[in-house]
């Protein structure tokens, strides 16, 4: 079942507020007015958009929850994918999903209360301008956009069909699945960390879900948290 709301600050913060709600309880509303990205960017509340969180408690059988990030990422490409061809769509590391290579969707996890919220925004009517990286939309990208309300159904669905095979066959699955549609997967990219900013190749995702960036001495620098950027 899917919350629907007019109006809430943010659906992470009303699925916070609510700690007795049942594992994979969803809200989605029309509108934020305190809407956020990753680091504590304003994510615009545009008419039309997919604004949807939902509550994971932990289930037997399954990984860590910063895993639930990829599970996510997973989920919400497929999607997507109903309504997109599949080769439009890949995820950049660690939790967007691009268009065309330019950004339509996002991802936020924030734990709290033993249960993980993640929050979801889809670019389905509209895109900001006056952003750090390019952003885009369906309609921008040609694409006649489904409702918030159909894409928040279909979401509910993908992710819980990518959270059983997470569960069943473990993060290695997930992480397949992820790799398929990696953005820059194989190719030179700028990781930004905090002070220092460091370029090599990106050559895979480890098994805690960290991204592999191979320097020029071949050797392999780790990157657990941080933002990427293609060269």
């Amino acid at each position: 079942m899917i919350t629907h709301l007019a109006t809430v600050g943010s659906t992470n913060d009303w699925l916070a507020e609510r700690p007795d709600l049942p594992d994979e309880s969803w809200v989605r509303a029309d509108t934020q007015t305190g809407g956020r990205g990753r680091r504590g960017r304003a994510w615009l509340s545009i008419p039309g958009n997919l604004f949807t969180s939902v509550v994971v408690r932990p289930q037997l059988g399954e990984g860590p929850p910063q895993q639930l990030s990829f599970v996510a990422a997973v989920a919400l490409a497929a999607m997507l994918d109903r309504w997109v061809a599949p080769d439009r769509l890949s995820l950049k590391w660690p939790n967007d999903v691009l268009l065309d290579v330019v950004k339509v969707a996002g991802i936020l996890l924030e734990g709290g209360s033993g249960a993980t919220i993640i929050g979801f925004g889809v670019n389905l009517a509209g895109h900001p301008d006056a952003t750090e990286r390019p952003a885009t939309s369906l309609p921008a990208a040609g694409i006649a956009a489904p409702t918030a309300a159909e894409a928040a159904d279909r979401l509910a669905a993908t992710f819980a069909d990518a959270r059983a095979i997470w569960r069943t066959y473990g993060f290695e699955a997930v992480r397949t699945a992820w790799l398929v549609r990696a953005a820059g997967l194989g190719k030179p990219i700028e990781a930004r960390l905090g002070s220092e900013t460091i370029s090599g190749t990106f050559t895979g995702i480890a098994s805690d879900g960290a991204l592999d960036l191979t320097l020029a001495d071949a050797s392999v620098r780790r990157i657990h948290a941080g933002e990427v950027f293609a060269l």
